[in-house]
Order: structure tokens, then sequence, then C-alpha cells
């Protein structure tokens, strides 16, 4: 059982635990939510058999802190390659046209 399990939580799927309020109107802090790691995991190939699917706008990813990777973030996505973004008087515009709702997007 502690082998299974420790397949589960390495390849398939893990829980967070929501550290900050950045995502207050849509998860609280203290929330869980269990992130699927097949489904975002890379790109398939000879080891990695599965399709995987893309990153779209309005998805929510956790990923490693840049500065330390013992912490995780959790985010939504806003812009994807390409996008010009840009932030004032807490109005975020994305390519140059605000938008109204991001988080429900």
């Amino acid at each position: 059982m502690v082998i299974f399990s420790i397949f589960v939580i390495t390849f398939i799927v893990q829980a967070f635990q929501i550290p900050s309020g950045s995502m207050e109107n849509t998860l609280l802090i203290g929330d869980f939510l269990l992130v699927d790691k097949l489904h975002f995991a890379g790109k398939a190939g000879p080891l990695q058999p599965l399709r995987y699917g893309t990153i779209k706008r309005g998805d929510i990813v956790v990923f490693y802190y840049p500065v330390d990777a013992s912490q995780f973030l959790v985010k939504r996505v806003i812009g994807m390659p390409g996008d010009h973004i840009g932030c004032a008087t807490e109005t975020v515009y994305l390519m140059a046209c605000p938008e109204r709702e991001l988080r429900g997007a």
C-alpha cells in the first residue's frame, strides 16, 4: 500500500493547500485542491506515451516558487506566449483591452 501511495503522489495526483489570498475570489486560504499530474505533465515522448493537454488562459496551475523550490505557488493563467499584459489601478490589461473578471475565465 505504501508503494502504491508513493506512485500515485509522484506520478498521478497530489494534494496542495492554498497558502495565500491571491486567489481569494475562487479559492480561499487553507483550501485544498487535487492536482492532476498526468494531464499537464509535459510533452508526450518515448518515456511518456500519454498525450497531455495544453495550458489555457483561465487554468489554475501549481508550480515551484523560483526563489525557493521548497514552496509551491497556486496561480491562474492570464497570459499566453505573445500576449501583452499590464496592470494599472488594480485593473489587468491583456492585449490593451481590460479584462473584467479574469478569475472567472
